[in-house]
């Protein structure tokens, strides 16, 4: 009885702060992933338009391709795409941090699943190099070196 009246009294626990900024996305939630370096979210308080569906490239990073040249290539892209499915599907918060438009004009942001950049766990686990924007290195993705 004395549990049920506390809870009676005591203040709400605090919702989640899911306002948005011009440069991060609060709340968003994930619905899918094509590879290592692409999710598919939807943002709350935007527009559908703009906020439902909408495919983010995650910033900083270099994933294998899915449909490479080579099967270890292939192999590594699952490896990849495996990974963030994981880290996002698990997350209880995701965000998009530092949000602007890439050369393609497609959304690039940092991705944070519960406060993880997505992009950096790829970079340590060998599953992406760090990527700025330009002319994509190559990378042999079979052993894992840059040239």
């Amino acid at each position: 009885m004395l549990v049920l009246w506390l809870a009676l009294i005591s203040p709400p626990a605090l919702a989640e702060d899911c306002t948005h900024t011009k440069s991060t996305f609060k709340c968003v939630k994930y619905l899918k992933n094509y590879d290592g370096d692409t999710v598919t979210v939807s943002i709350p308080g935007v527009h559908p338009l703009l906020g439902e569906k909408i495919s983010v490239r995650i910033a900083g990073v270099d994933t294998p391709e899915i449909k490479g040249k080579l099967p270890c290539e292939k192999d590594a892209a699952r490896t990849a795409r495996r990974m963030v499915e994981s880290l996002m599907k698990n997350a209880k918060v995701i965000e998009l941090d530092k949000v602007s438009r890439d050369k393609y004009f497609r959304i690039n942001a940092v991705v944070l699943a519960d406060g993880k950049n997505v992009g950096m766990t790829l970079i340590k686990n060998n599953l992406a190099y760090p990527y700025g924007g330009g002319t994509k290195q190559k990378v042999d993705w079979c052993g894992r070196t840059r040239r």
